[in-house]
């Protein structure tokens, strides 16, 4: 284990948008902060890459914890103000069937997307924690347990880079890990070896294995033109798939949650 590493972390400030890397990050038992902070909604529910494709090519970027900077090809530069919250429109958005408190963050930003995307969207942020729904027993860790963003499942997601190599060993071609959208990446593993660990120690906070990630369409998306082919899921169907699924079955990564604060940085060892 004390071979194993964190070799890259990476925000997604807006779910579904291009991720970035970070040397280090606080991490709360509700996620990386500053990750998946906001979300896009349309036709009042939260969008991800699935509704709108490209998302691929929105990034956004902190340039201070109150300054989120939006850039979208053909478009000029966005920054948005999270610190005018007191100004904010009250509602709500349906996530999973449930509906989950928000603040709209404006109009202006809103334009800003709208042209960028060619649809009628906002952006919210949710209005304080609340209590995330996941009521299966594999989610049994966070069901019931505050969250503030728009996470997909768990608060974290972990990768392999040893995985990923095994993966491509099948491919005709070699993908990026960034098809897989990762928040925390690791090496110095044996392929797969992430599912059977129950908790990952690093020097300054600890994070805890909720389950494994049954991957999704996304995975099939080239994360910088948008082009969608089979693979990995047809390869990964092959001898990464399970019976007893909660959402199709084909594995790769692990979701965690944080069992305290603290901070991690590129370079940790796994402990």
């Amino acid at each position: 284990m004390s071979q194993s590493k964190v070799t890259d972390m990476l925000l997604y400030p807006i779910k579904g948008c291009r991720g970035y890397s970070v040397e280090q990050v606080v991490v709360t038992p509700m996620g990386l902060l500053g990750d998946r902070e906001f979300a896009l909604v349309k036709d009042g529910e939260r969008a991800n890459q699935k509704q709108l494709p490209d998302l691929i090519h929105l990034t956004a970027v902190w340039k201070s914890p109150d300054c989120l900077v939006m850039k979208y090809p053909s478009c000029e530069d966005f920054e948005l103000d999270c610190s005018l919250q007191q100004e904010l429109a009250i509602g709500q958005i349906q996530v999973y069937g449930k509906d989950v408190p928000t603040l709209d963050m404006g109009n202006a930003v809103a334009e800003w997307l709208s042209k960028a995307f060619n649809a009628d969207v906002r952006l919210a942020k949710t209005n304080g924690p609340f209590d995330w729904f996941l009521p299966l027993p594999e989610f049994s860790l966070v069901h019931g347990e505050p969250q503030t963003k728009f996470v997909d499942a768990a608060p974290l997601l972990l990768t392999n880079a040893v995985s990923l190599t095994d993966l491509n060993s099948r491919l005709e071609e070699d993908l990026p890990m960034n098809r897989f959208r990762p928040n925390i990446v690791v090496d110095g593993l044996e392929p797969y070896y992430e599912d059977e660990l129950a908790s990952f120690n690093f020097p300054n906070v600890s994070l805890a294995r909720v389950t494994v990630c049954e991957r999704c369409i996304v995975t099939t998306t080239n994360q910088e033109t948008g082009e969608r082919k089979k693979e990995p899921l047809r390869a990964l169907s092959k001898y990464r798939k399970r019976e007893n699924d909660y959402a199709g079955g084909i594995l790769f990564g692990i979701y965690l949650t944080a069992t305290s604060s603290g901070e991690l940085a590129i370079g940790d060892n796994l402990e």
